[in-house]
């Protein structure tokens, strides 16, 4: 698309290039979207988590997991059980059941409290000996920024969710962040030494700056214990960090989950304060992602296989999707697009977040290599190795005739199905569940259920109803009041198609 004007303020770049993508993306060929089983895909997961003994390691009785499979050398990370413990307690109350897992998981996370810095830390202070120093976060007492802030947020989540172990860690490492924050004047280099604060490493690369979006990553930090603790200097941080990404331009994304973050804690500070610029902000964190996706999908080679239409990249410059990125971005722009309702936001937004998530719940499952072909995985692991039979996520997915599974197969992107569920699932009652591919917020009342969609009219999303139990399907579904046939029933299967806006009321 073409036009003659030639904007210069970066909110003008950033709302005419959604508005034109928007344009762009409803002429398009789109690919099928395919259903995937995910509340059983979630078993698969808990059952391979539990049994298999490539993920874990142990060390003074409490077990961690590796960060890749079979990979025995590396210290246990914080930031790996808590990508995997966050969504896990999420579907944990969703499902109603109590996972063990989850309580030996919590039970290793005080031990990454380093009292050298008084801040919980990456590696696990009692295996930093076994750091291997070749790369250079490898080393002891060297952080790579976004890794400080990434296990305290998954840890302020917990916390506002009532678990007093982590409120106690985030609240004990909190003064080192901001003190770190302040060190730095709110603008974070790539690699720095944890306890002189010496820079390692400044820009990505000479010129392009350090992490740019980690100031929206601490913002977000920042608000989240503002909610834990109604303090307000924890506000006032989020904005003095928030103000740091004014002058990034277009250039806000290092690593898309961050940015995805960022765009969620700007649109909060939006709401708090009213300052139009938080929301100018945030739409420009949300056009750095718009413009790391692949709208296309590639039908050769190995690319048969699967899709990859709108999958995002983890980096400007990666060559290969990620799981665990990916995730994380579905989690962060889901929560967007619900917090965002009260909010008239860019109608370009309605259209993006909404199909974004529709297809990374069709697309994300072909992470796991028991969905592809084995001639596709890679013989050669960077890290560890790859069970193709296993249900833990390859890191990496390729196009074409490159072969995925390269860099390993990361255990903590094991959480995947557990965000993915409580998000499009609904329980109707033990017999029923409700599935649907946008995201949504439902009202549930006796025997009926509420759906209310907020996307594009012109776009359409997927509902489901799946019987699990011994009563069949005998639901009404209703689109802003009128009764839905479904375009395919079985005994244990009603799939409707429905309306991008819509209010949805389902009755059984």
């Amino acid at each position: 698309m073409f036009t003659t004007e030639i904007f210069e303020q970066t909110s003008a770049i950033c709302e005419n290039f959604l508005n034109n993508l928007v344009k762009i993306y409803k002429v398009l060929e789109q690919p099928r979207i395919e259903y995937n089983d995910w509340p059983d895909i979630a078993q698969k997961v808990i059952t391979d988590l539990t049994y298999n003994k490539g993920a874990w390691t142990q060390n003074n009785g409490s077990p961690y997991l590796n960060a890749y499979l079979c990979d025995y050398e590396t210290p246990a990370e914080s930031m790996v059980q808590l990508a995997v413990l966050t969504p896990f307690k999420e579907y944990e109350k969703w499902s109603g059941e109590k996972q063990p897992l989850c309580e030996d998981l919590i039970k290793g996370l005080p031990a990454f409290y380093d009292p050298k810095i008084n801040c919980t830390n990456r590696w696990l202070p009692a295996l930093v000996d076994k750091l291997d120093q070749s790369e250079e976060q490898k080393k002891e007492m060297v952080m790579d920024s976004w890794y400080l802030h990434h296990p305290l947020m998954n840890l302020a989540r917990l916390a506002l969710h009532g678990d007093k172990t982590a409120e106690k860690l985030v609240l004990d490492s909190i003064e080192y962040v901001i003190k770190v924050a302040r060190h730095f004047k709110y603008s974070w280099p790539v690699f720095y030494n944890m306890e002189t604060l010496e820079i390692i490493k400044a820009e990505t690369a000479p010129g392009k700056g350090g992490e740019n979006d980690v100031p929206g990553s601490y913002a977000h930090l920042m608000l989240l214990v503002y909610k834990l603790t109604k303090e307000k200097r924890y506000l006032n941080e989020a904005e003095k960090a928030a103000i740091k990404l004014v002058d990034l331009g277009v250039n806000i994304l290092y690593q898309a989950n961050n940015t995805a973050f960022s765009a969620g804690a700007l649109l909060e500070l939006y709401k708090i304060t009213n300052k139009k610029l938080y929301l100018d902000l945030s739409y420009t964190c949300l056009s750095g992602l718009f413009k790391n996706v692949q709208l296309y999908d590639c039908r050769y080679g190995f690319g048969k296989n699967y899709t990859n239409f709108f999958s995002i990249f983890p980096l400007n410059d990666a060559p290969y999707t990620a799981a665990y990125e990916e995730l994380e971005v579905y989690a962060a722009l889901s929560e967007y697009f619900i917090q965002a309702k009260d909010v008239a936001i860019l109608p370009a937004l309605k259209t993006l977040i909404p199909e974004f998530i529709k297809f990374a719940v069709s697309r994300i499952a072909y992470y796991y290599p028991a969905m592809l072909p084995k001639e596709m995985l890679s013989e050669e692991v960077k890290t560890g190795e790859i069970q193709a039979d296993l249900w833990v996520p390859l890191e990496d997915l390729y196009n074409g005739w490159e072969k995925s599974g390269q860099v390993g197969q990361e255990v903590y992107g094991a959480g995947m199905a557990f965000g993915v569920v409580p998000r499009q699932y609904i329980k109707a009652d033990e017999d029923f569940l409700i599935f649907i591919d946008y995201p949504n917020q439902f009202t549930k009342r006796g025997k009926s259920a509420t759906i209310h969609l907020d996307g594009d009219k012109d776009m359409s999303c997927n509902l489901k109803i799946i019987k699990l139990g011994d009563r069949s399907i005998k639901m009404k579904v209703f689109q802003n009041k009128e009764l839905l046939k479904a375009f395919h029933q079985s005994a244990k299967l009603h799939e409707y198609e429905i309306s991008g806006q819509a209010l949805i009321k389902i009755e059984w």
